[in-house]
């Protein structure tokens, strides 16, 4: 191997960087997928607490309320899936429509892991503020 063949491809390596369009769609995925987490959870507790209040006089009007956050979380999901979707960079040589559709259900399992590791997570520090662990 010649000696400036070497340099030459770590040259390309060093100066290769990621597009500002792949870290600005990454960074709104995890924003979307962290909104999702919370309005599922804001959903989750306003329908536990409708199901707690629910024979109290005056409070039926949070159940219909926490739906609107269930519609909410699901659109900040579809907006995951889609930002994830324009990020990645994958199956670069194939056609256009498998590439998208191969795009598209990888960015599906990504983000739903992604949402779900964050609400978990969420809901782990809230149980931990809310039990005292944390003080």
């Amino acid at each position: 191997m010649r000696p400036g063949v070497n340099s030459l491809l770590m040259n390309e390596l060093v100066e290769r960087q990621t597009s500002t369009r792949v870290w600005l769609l990454s960074t709104a995925a995890v924003l979307f997928s962290t909104a999702s987490a919370f309005g599922f959870l804001f959903y989750f507790a306003m329908r536990l607490s409708g199901v707690l209040l629910q024979h109290k006089p005056g409070h039926d009007v949070g159940v219909p309320f926490a739906t609107y956050w269930l519609i909410a979380s699901l659109f900040c999901l579809i907006g995951t899936i889609v930002t994830t979707t324009l990020a990645l960079q994958r199956w670069a040589g194939v056609s256009c429509l498998p590439r998208f559709i191969g795009r598209f259900v990888l960015a599906a399992i990504l983000s739903t892991i992604l949402t779900v590791l964050i609400g978990l997570l969420l809901f782990w520090i809230i149980c931990a503020f809310s039990s005292g662990v944390v003080q």
